[in-house]
């Protein structure tokens, strides 16, 4: 019985060392080739920043972030300048509405118009009632008296006179009668200079903005509306440099996510705070507003000039008005920063004026994620 316990506790000994071996053969089935071990961060298939600040990208990943590059080459075009401007109505067609005089403002049957109304040409747009001071007034109301004086003897005279026509001269009972009525008139227009003043519309088009209330007290010159037309907006630029205006030919703006075909209309002779104004008129009705800020790109007479371009999304950071750093594609799995000096030569376009050279390759997709390896 002991030797038969003996047995019976080697065996089952020799059963549980043998599971590992059994667990790991399941059932003797052929499991393929070992697969390969992830690569560990890190290692060598992991994105890294070597020493003299280059990035390390495998291929694999590369394609992962969707890295994009572009080869550089140069593209000869007319000179080309990148211009901030303003939209402002036609001189022609828009402008301001102002109180000829001192007064009320009264507003028409159909009370002031809105901003955005469109309105007639000759529409009574407001009224404005003249309000004198009280010494004009006072002054005002002396004259009528005496005026009103006047034209009563005036007119007895004159009739007297008739009463005795045959006896008296027929030229002196004309030029009594064409006394008396020209003191009428004058008395007429003394009392309507109080009357209230109809203020037109001078041309069809939109009411931009509204500048005053209706029962306001104005100034003479004091803005009551503004009004434009939306097919004749224009945008004025302030060139620091005049001779920029020198075969300046058209050009193309953006506002507001939006592109523009601008018409070059024409430079003043005058600079104004040290700048020479130029006119672009906006081709079409696009929905703008005036003061809204436009960037246009005008091209120049003159030979083509040849400039590196690269877009928007190429440039990884800004530093300055003019410098950017960009990524340039090395080798196949190195990537090195570069510092750059642009300039704005299109919408989502630069030009590159030092620090690349035609042929080498620029990343323009996944600049970002490039920057933000360490």
């Amino acid at each position: 019985m002991a030797a038969y316990r003996c047995n019976t506790r080697a065996w089952a000994l020799a059963w549980v060392l043998a599971l590992p071996l059994v667990a790991r053969a399941h059932g003797g089935e052929d499991h393929g080739a070992p697969v390969a071990a992830r690569p560990q961060a890190g290692g060598q298939e992991s994105p890294r920043r070597l020493a003299g600040g280059q990035v390390m990208l495998p291929k694999a990943l590369q394609h992962a972030w969707q890295i994009r590059s572009l080869s550089l080459a140069a593209a000869s075009t007319p000179p080309q300048w990148a211009l901030q401007g303003r939209v402002v109505a036609d001189p022609a067609l828009g402008g301001r509405l102002q109180a000829p005089q001192a007064g009320v403002l009264e507003a028409p049957a159909g009370g002031l118009p809105l901003p955005g109304q469109t309105v007639a040409a000759g529409a009574v747009l407001a009224w404005l009632r003249p309000q004198p001071g009280a010494l004009e007034a006072s002054a005002r109301q002396a004259e009528q008296a005496d005026l009103a004086g006047r034209v009563l003897l005036a007119r007895q005279r004159a009739e007297r006179l008739a009463q005795l026509e045959g006896s008296v001269a027929r030229k002196d009972i004309e030029a009594a009668r064409s006394e008396a009525d020209a003191l009428a008139r004058q008395q007429a227009a003394l009392g309507g200079g109080l009357a209230r003043i109809p203020l037109r519309a001078p041309f069809a088009g939109v009411v931009a903005a509204l500048g005053a209330q209706a029962g306001e007290r104005l100034e003479a010159g004091a803005e009551v509306l503004t009004l434009l037309r939306p097919d004749r907006l224009m945008v004025e630029v302030l060139a620091a440099d005049p001779a920029l205006a020198r075969g300046l030919g058209d050009a193309r703006g953006e506002a507001a996510g939006q592109t523009l075909t601008l018409r070059f209309a024409g430079a003043g002779r005058s600079l104004r705070e040290g700048s020479l104004p130029l006119l672009f008129r906006v081709e079409g009705s696009p929905p703008l507003v005036l003061g809204q800020p436009v960037r246009l790109w005008a091209r120049q007479e003159g030979p083509p000039q040849a400039a590196l371009l690269i877009p928007e999304a190429a440039l990884e950071s800004r530093s300055g008005s003019d410098g950017a750093r960009v990524w340039v594609h090395g080798a196949p799995e190195q990537f090195e920063p570069r510092l750059v000096r642009i300039r704005p030569w299109g919408p989502g376009a630069w030009a590159v004026e030092s620090g690349l050279v035609a042929g080498e390759r620029v990343v323009v997709q996944g600049a970002g994620l490039l920057g933000s390896v360490r």
